[in-house]
C-alpha cells in the first residue's frame, strides 16, 4: 500500500487528503460517540437514582402509616384494660380487628408494664401462650415509636421488622400500662421493593453496613453495573438505602445504533470526498506530470527544445517558465559548451607541440651546459698541466733571478686548475641526483677528520676550531650519504669561515640533533665571530661566483663556487643549508641532513 501511495505526486496528495479526513472524522465520531455514551449513562444514573427514591419513599411512607397507626391504636380507651390483665378480651379482640381491617401480614401484641404478653393478633394457632415475656429486642426506651431493624422474630419463625410504643394509661398521662409492639414480616418489605424495575437492594447504612434485602444481590461492579442510590432522609428509615442497579449493557444498547449510523455516515461520506479529491489532485498535478513527462524526455534523449506548456499564474506556472527558461540556459550553455571544447582541442594540440618542441630545446640546452662546462674543465686542464711542466723543465734551466717569476705563475696555474676541477665538480653534481652512492656515514668521525686537516693545513688557526658533538645523537650521528661529497662539502664551509676570519677568531663547529617540530636527522652549524656580510650580500652568499669581499677572495685563492657545490651536495642528500647573521658579529651557516632523504628534483 505504501509503495501504491508513494509511486506519484496525485496518489500522495489523495492519500493525504483521504488520511485528513478519516482522522477528523474519526475524531469527530470518537467525540460524539463519547458525548452520547456519558449522556447514556448519567440519564440512566439519574434515572435509576430516581427509582431508588421512590422505593425508598414507599418504604418510609408505609412505615410512618403503620406508626401513626401504632400511635393511634396505644392511645384507645381499650388499652386500659392491660391493668387488670385483659379479663375479658377486649384487647385482643381490638387486635384482631385491626389486623382485619388494615390488612397487616404481621402480628400485633401487646405487654403490660411488666412486660407480660397479654393479647396478640396471630390467631389461635401461631399465637404465642398467655404470660410470654416481652422479647429484649423489643424493649422500648423513648415516648414515641420505636423502628426495630430485620431481626429473627424472637415469638414466631422468620425474619421480621417491628414498630413499638409504650402504652399510656388515659386516666393518667404519666402512667405507663404497657408496650404495643407491629411485627411485620421480611417479605412486605421485599414485596414493596419488588417490580418491574431494574434490580434492587436494600442495604444498611455505616457504622454497621450490611445487605438486608435477600431477594436480589446483584454484582455491583460499576464496570459491568450502572447503580442509583437513595436519598437519606430522617424518620424511621434513615438507616437504610435502596441501591438500584441496571447491566451496563442493558444501558449502552442504544450506544451500538449510535456507531453503526457514525460508520455508515462515515462510508457515505467517503465516496463523494473521495472522487472529488481524485478530481482535485489530477488538476493539481497535471502541470507537475507534464514537466516529469519532459524531463524524462531530457533525460532519455538529450534534447533540450522542449517546452512545457504554461497553463497558469500560479507557482505551478512559475516553475514551469522556469524550466523553459532553464533548456534554453542549457541550449545556449552546450552549444558555449562545443565551441569551448573545439577551440580547446585545438589549442591542446598546439601547445602539445610548443611543450615538446620547449622541452626538447632545454634538455638540448642543458645538455650543451654540461658539455660546455665539462669541456671548458678539460680545455683548461690540459695546457695548464703541460705548461706546469715545461715550467718545471725551464725552472731547472734558468738563472737564480727568475724563481719569484716562476712561482707566481704557478700560483696563477693553480688557480686555474682549481677552478677548473670546481667547474668539473659542480658539473657532475647536476647530474648525479639519480645516480648518487649512498652507504652509512660517521658524521662525527667525518667532522673530526675536516677539523683535524684544516689544522694541519692552517696550524696558525688550531686554536680557533672547536668542535662541539652532541651526546644525544640519532643513531649515533650516522645517516645514510654520500661521504666524499659531505667531505667536500663541510670543508668548504669551514675553510669559507678560517678564510674571512682572522687569527684568533673563534670558528665553533656544532653537531646536534634538530628541533622537536623538525624531520628527524642532524644539524650541522658552522659560526664565526667574524665582520660577517651585510643584509644584502647573505642572500648570495650561495650563487656562482659570488664573492662578498672579491680583494679578500683573491688573496686567499678562493674560486667562488665553493658554497654553491656545498648547497647542492646537501640538496643532493635532501637537506637545507642556509647563512645567517651571528649577533653581534659573524655568520653562522646552517646545515640540516634528514635520517632518509628522497631524491631531489634536479
Amino acid at each position: 500500500m505504501k509503495a501504491t501511495i508513494g509511486s506519484s505526486i496525485g496518489r500522495k496528495i489523495v492519500g493525504a487528503l483521504l488520511a485528513i479526513y478519516l482522522l477528523t472524522y474519526g475524531l469527530t465520531a470518537a467525540v460524539v460517540y463519547t458525548g452520547v455514551h456519558r449522556s447514556l449513562l448519567d440519564s440512566a444514573e439519574g434515572g435509576l437514582a430516581q427509582v431508588a427514591d421512590l422505593k425508598y419513599q414507599r418504604l418510609c411512607n408505609r412505615m410512618d402509616e403503620l406508626a401513626t397507626d401504632l400511635t393511634a391504636w396505644a392511645q384507645l380507651e381499650v388499652m386500659n384494660d392491660l391493668v387488670s390483665g385483659d379479663v375479658d378480651r377486649r384487647i385482643g379482640t381490638t387486635l384482631e380487628a385491626l389486623q382485619r381491617l388494615y390488612g397487616l401480614a404481621g402480628g400485633i401484641y401487646a405487654f403490660d408494664a411488666g412486660g407480660t404478653l397479654i393479647a396478640d393478633a396471630d390467631g389461635d394457632d401461631g399465637a404465642p401462650p398467655r404470660g410470654t415475656r416481652l422479647p429484649a429486642a423489643w424493649t422500648v426506651t423513648a415516648h414515641g415509636v420505636t423502628f426495630f431493624d430485620k431481626h429473627r422474630n424472637p415469638l414466631g419463625g422468620g425474619d421480621v421488622v417491628a414498630l413499638a410504643i409504650p402504652i399510656f394509661g388515659s386516666f393518667a398521662p404519666d402512667y405507663r400500662v404497657g408496650t404495643l409492639v407491629i411485627a411485620l414480616p421480611w417479605t412486605m418489605v421485599e414485596t414493596l421493593l419488588s417490580g418491574v424495575e431494574p434490580r434492587t437492594v436494600l442495604v444498611r447504612r455505616p457504622p454497621h453496613p450490611a445487605v438486608l434485602s435477600s431477594a436480589a444481590d446483584p454484582d455491583m461492579d460499576r464496570e459491568s453495573h450502572i447503580t442509583g442510590r437513595s436519598v437519606q432522609r430522617d424518620g424511621l428509615l434513615r438507616s437504610w438505602q435502596v441501591v438500584v442497579s441496571q447491566p451496563m449493557s442493558v444501558v449502552t444498547r442504544p450506544l451500538r445504533r449510535v456507531a453503526l449510523e457514525l460508520a455508515l455516515l462515515g462510508i457515505l461520506l467517503a465516496a463523494p470526498i473521495f472522487a472529488f479529491v481524485r478530481w482535485m489532485g489530477r488538476r493539481l498535478t497535471a502541470p507537475i506530470m507534464e514537466l516529469t513527462r519532459a524531463v524524462r524526455v531530457i533525460a532519455d534523449t538529450d534534447q533540450l527544445d522542449i517546452q512545457v506548456p504554461v497553463t497558469s499564474q500560479d507557482e505551478l506556472g512559475f516553475l514551469a517558465r522556469s524550466f523553459n527558461r532553464m533548456t534554453a540556459s542549457l541550449r545556449n550553455a552546450r552549444a558555449e559548451r562545443d565551441r569551448s571544447m573545439r577551440d580547446l582541442e585545438h589549442l591542446n594540440l598546439t601547445l602539445e607541440g610548443k611543450v615538446a618542441d620547449r622541452t626538447a630545446a632545454l634538455e638540448a640546452a642543458v645538455t650543451a651546459q654540461r658539455r660546455l662546462i665539462s669541456d671548458i674543465s678539460h680545455e683548461i686542464k690540459s695546457p695548464l698541466a703541460r705548461l706546469s711542466m715545461a715550467l718545471g723543465l725551464a725552472r731547472r734551466q734558468v738563472e737564480p733571478q727568475a724563481p719569484r717569476h716562476f712561482d707566481r705563475m704557478e700560483r696563477e696555474i693553480a688557480a686555474v686548475a682549481a677552478l677548473a676541477s670546481e667547474l668539473l665538480t659542480l658539473a657532475r653534481l647536476e647530474g648525479a641526483a639519480a645516480g648518487l652512492q649512498r652507504a652509512p656515514v660517521d658524521l662525527p668521525d667525518l667532522l673530526r677528520a675536516i677539523i683535524a686537516d684544516a689544522a694541519y693545513e692552517r696550524p696558525d688557526r688550531q686554536r680557533d676550531l672547536a668542535l662541539v658533538v652532541a651526546p644525544d645523537l640519532p643513531d649515533g650521528g650516522i645517516l645514510p650519504g654520500n661521504a666524499d661529497l659531505l667531505r667536500r662539502a663541510i670543508e668548504n664551509v669551514i675553510r669559507n669561515a678560517l678564510f674571512y676570519t682572522t687569527a684568533g677568531v673563534q670558528v665553533t663547529v656544532t653537531l646536534a640533533a634538530p628541533a622537536a617540530n623538525a624531520p628527524p636527522g642532524l644539524s650541522l652549524t658552522v659560526a664565526d665571530r667574524g665582520p660577517g656580510v651585510s643584509d644584502d650580500a647573505i642572500g648570495q652568499l650561495f650563487d656562482p661566483f659570488y664573492r662578498a669581499d672579491p680583494a679578500r677572495a683573491r688573496d686567499t685563492g678562493g674560486t667562488g663556487i665553493g658554497l654553491t657545490i656545498c648547497k647542492r651536495v646537501v640538496e643532493l642528500h635532501g637537506g637545507t643549508v642556509r647563512a645567517t647573521h651571528n649577533h653581534p658579529t659573524g655568520l653562522v651557516v646552517e646545515i640540516t641532513l634528514p635520517a632518509a632523504p628522497d631524491t631531489p628534483q634536479n
